[in-house]
Protein backbone atom coordinates (compact mmCIF):
# COMPACT_ATOMS: atom_id res chain seq x y z
CA UNK A 1 0.00 0.00 0.00
CA UNK A 2 1.14 3.53 -0.65
CA UNK A 3 -0.38 6.81 0.34
CA UNK A 4 -0.84 9.70 -1.98
CA UNK A 5 1.42 12.60 -1.25
CA UNK A 6 -0.11 15.00 1.27
CA UNK A 7 -1.06 18.39 -0.06
CA UNK A 8 -1.22 21.73 1.61
CA UNK A 9 -4.10 24.17 1.62
CA UNK A 10 -2.92 25.79 -1.60
CA UNK A 11 -3.77 22.55 -3.42
CA UNK A 12 -7.42 22.77 -2.36
CA UNK A 13 -10.04 25.12 -3.58
CA UNK A 14 -13.43 26.07 -2.31
CA UNK A 15 -15.61 24.95 -5.19
CA UNK A 16 -18.67 26.41 -3.59
CA UNK A 17 -20.16 27.42 -0.32
CA UNK A 18 -23.64 27.06 1.05
CA UNK A 19 -25.47 28.20 4.14
CA UNK A 20 -27.63 25.74 6.06
CA UNK A 21 -29.95 26.50 8.97
CA UNK A 22 -29.36 23.99 11.80
CA UNK A 23 -31.62 24.63 14.74
CA UNK A 24 -31.29 28.36 15.38
CA UNK A 25 -27.82 28.61 13.84
CA UNK A 26 -26.90 29.34 10.26
CA UNK A 27 -23.86 27.28 9.27
CA UNK A 28 -21.92 28.04 6.12
CA UNK A 29 -20.15 25.11 4.47
CA UNK A 30 -17.27 25.19 2.02
CA UNK A 31 -16.60 22.41 -0.44
CA UNK A 32 -13.11 20.96 -0.23
CA UNK A 33 -11.90 18.98 -3.22
CA UNK A 34 -8.77 17.02 -4.08
CA UNK A 35 -8.10 14.96 -7.17
CA UNK A 36 -9.51 11.92 -5.29
CA UNK A 37 -12.31 13.05 -2.96
CA UNK A 38 -14.71 15.89 -2.25
CA UNK A 39 -16.51 16.96 0.93
CA UNK A 40 -18.04 19.90 2.78
CA UNK A 41 -16.72 21.42 6.00
CA UNK A 42 -18.03 24.32 8.05
CA UNK A 43 -16.43 27.55 6.86
CA UNK A 44 -14.73 28.14 10.24
CA UNK A 45 -12.64 24.97 9.86
CA UNK A 46 -9.02 25.43 8.77
CA UNK A 47 -6.23 23.14 7.74
CA UNK A 48 -3.71 22.69 10.55
CA UNK A 49 -0.44 20.80 10.84
CA UNK A 50 -1.10 17.07 11.01
CA UNK A 51 0.81 14.83 13.40
CA UNK A 52 1.57 12.65 10.38
CA UNK A 53 2.84 13.80 7.01
CA UNK A 54 0.55 11.25 5.34
CA UNK A 55 -2.70 12.84 6.57
CA UNK A 56 -4.40 16.16 6.21
CA UNK A 57 -5.84 17.67 9.37
CA UNK A 58 -8.67 20.20 9.57
CA UNK A 59 -9.92 21.74 12.80
CA UNK A 60 -12.85 23.88 13.93
CA UNK A 61 -11.90 27.40 14.97
CA UNK A 62 -12.64 26.63 18.64
CA UNK A 63 -10.43 23.51 18.59
CA UNK A 64 -13.18 21.16 19.82
CA UNK A 65 -13.60 19.24 16.57
CA UNK A 66 -11.21 17.91 13.97
CA UNK A 67 -10.77 15.71 10.92
CA UNK A 68 -7.83 13.60 9.80
CA UNK A 69 -8.09 12.39 6.21
CA UNK A 70 -5.72 10.39 4.04
CA UNK A 71 -5.80 8.74 0.65
CA UNK A 72 -4.17 5.40 -0.04
CA UNK A 73 -3.42 3.78 -3.37
CA UNK A 74 -3.18 0.00 -3.16
CA UNK A 75 -0.47 -1.88 -5.05
CA UNK A 76 -1.35 -2.93 -8.57
CA UNK A 77 -1.06 -6.60 -7.57
CA UNK A 78 -3.47 -6.20 -4.63
CA UNK A 79 -6.57 -8.05 -5.79
CA UNK A 80 -8.63 -7.85 -2.60
CA UNK A 81 -12.27 -6.93 -2.86
CA UNK A 82 -13.33 -3.58 -1.42
CA UNK A 83 -15.03 -5.33 1.54
CA UNK A 84 -11.76 -7.06 2.47
CA UNK A 85 -9.82 -3.80 2.26
CA UNK A 86 -12.41 -2.08 4.48
CA UNK A 87 -12.08 -4.80 7.13
CA UNK A 88 -8.31 -4.28 7.37
CA UNK A 89 -8.54 -0.48 7.60
CA UNK A 90 -11.40 -0.65 10.11
CA UNK A 91 -9.49 -3.13 12.30
CA UNK A 92 -6.45 -0.83 12.28
CA UNK A 93 -8.60 2.16 13.25
CA UNK A 94 -10.18 0.29 16.17
CA UNK A 95 -6.77 -0.98 17.29
CA UNK A 96 -5.47 2.61 17.34
CA UNK A 97 -8.35 3.62 19.60
CA UNK A 98 -7.75 0.63 21.89
CA UNK A 99 -4.08 1.63 22.17
CA UNK A 100 -4.95 5.09 23.51
CA UNK A 101 -4.13 4.92 27.20
CA UNK A 102 -6.81 6.17 29.58
CA UNK A 103 -9.72 5.74 27.17
CA UNK A 104 -12.49 3.13 27.27
CA UNK A 105 -13.99 3.03 23.78
CA UNK A 106 -17.43 1.72 22.95
CA UNK A 107 -18.75 1.19 19.42
CA UNK A 108 -22.04 3.10 19.17
CA UNK A 109 -22.79 2.35 15.53
CA UNK A 110 -21.08 0.30 12.84
CA UNK A 111 -22.29 0.22 9.22
CA UNK A 112 -20.91 -1.11 5.96
CA UNK A 113 -22.45 -0.77 2.52
CA UNK A 114 -21.18 -2.28 -0.72
CA UNK A 115 -22.10 -0.97 -4.14
CA UNK A 116 -20.61 -2.43 -7.32
CA UNK A 117 -16.86 -2.65 -6.61
CA UNK A 118 -16.83 -0.07 -3.82
CA UNK A 119 -17.51 -0.29 -0.10
CA UNK A 120 -18.16 2.35 2.55
CA UNK A 121 -17.77 1.75 6.27
CA UNK A 122 -18.72 4.12 9.07
CA UNK A 123 -17.84 3.32 12.68
CA UNK A 124 -18.99 5.61 15.50
CA UNK A 125 -17.02 5.23 18.75
CA UNK A 126 -17.35 6.99 22.08
CA UNK A 127 -15.12 7.27 25.14
CA UNK A 128 -17.84 8.55 27.44
CA UNK A 129 -15.60 9.03 30.48
CA UNK A 130 -13.48 11.42 28.42
CA UNK A 131 -16.30 13.07 26.42
CA UNK A 132 -14.46 12.04 23.26
CA UNK A 133 -16.15 10.79 20.11
CA UNK A 134 -14.46 9.47 16.96
CA UNK A 135 -16.29 8.57 13.77
CA UNK A 136 -14.31 6.72 11.14
CA UNK A 137 -15.42 6.68 7.52
CA UNK A 138 -13.56 4.52 5.06
CA UNK A 139 -14.32 4.44 1.35
CA UNK A 140 -12.66 1.67 -0.65
CA UNK A 141 -12.87 1.51 -4.42
CA UNK A 142 -9.67 -0.38 -5.21
CA UNK A 143 -7.08 0.68 -5.91
CA UNK A 144 -8.12 3.81 -3.95
CA UNK A 145 -8.99 4.04 -0.27
CA UNK A 146 -9.96 7.23 1.57
CA UNK A 147 -9.82 7.07 5.36
CA UNK A 148 -11.38 9.91 7.37
CA UNK A 149 -11.44 10.20 11.14
CA UNK A 150 -13.83 12.82 12.55
CA UNK A 151 -13.09 13.84 16.15
CA UNK A 152 -15.31 15.54 18.72
CA UNK A 153 -12.86 16.29 21.52
CA UNK A 154 -15.55 17.72 23.80
CA UNK A 155 -18.61 15.54 23.19
CA UNK A 156 -20.89 16.28 26.12
CA UNK A 157 -24.09 15.93 24.06
CA UNK A 158 -24.05 12.91 21.75
CA UNK A 159 -27.22 13.92 19.88
CA UNK A 160 -25.82 17.40 19.16
CA UNK A 161 -22.51 15.90 18.04
CA UNK A 162 -24.31 13.46 15.78
CA UNK A 163 -26.35 16.28 14.21
CA UNK A 164 -23.21 18.40 13.75
CA UNK A 165 -21.12 15.73 12.06
CA UNK A 166 -23.83 14.00 9.98
CA UNK A 167 -23.68 16.38 7.00
CA UNK A 168 -19.86 16.36 7.03
CA UNK A 169 -19.64 12.57 7.08
CA UNK A 170 -22.35 12.24 4.44
CA UNK A 171 -20.65 14.75 2.14
CA UNK A 172 -17.35 12.84 1.88
CA UNK A 173 -17.20 10.85 -1.34
CA UNK A 174 -14.77 9.71 -3.99
CA UNK A 175 -14.71 11.52 -7.28
CA UNK A 176 -15.94 9.29 -10.08
CA UNK A 177 -13.10 9.89 -12.48
CA UNK A 178 -9.50 9.57 -11.45
CA UNK A 179 -6.67 11.05 -13.45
Amino acid sequence: MTRERTRNAADFYAASSQAVLRGNELTTYCTIRTDTWIMSLPSDWEQRDASSSSSLYFEASDGTKGLYISTWKLREDDNRAAEQVIKVFRANDLKSLDNMGGYQWRIIDDESDALNQACISTTDCMAEGNNYRVIGKIIAAPPLVVRASFHDYACIDYAASRAYFAPLIESLCLLKEQS
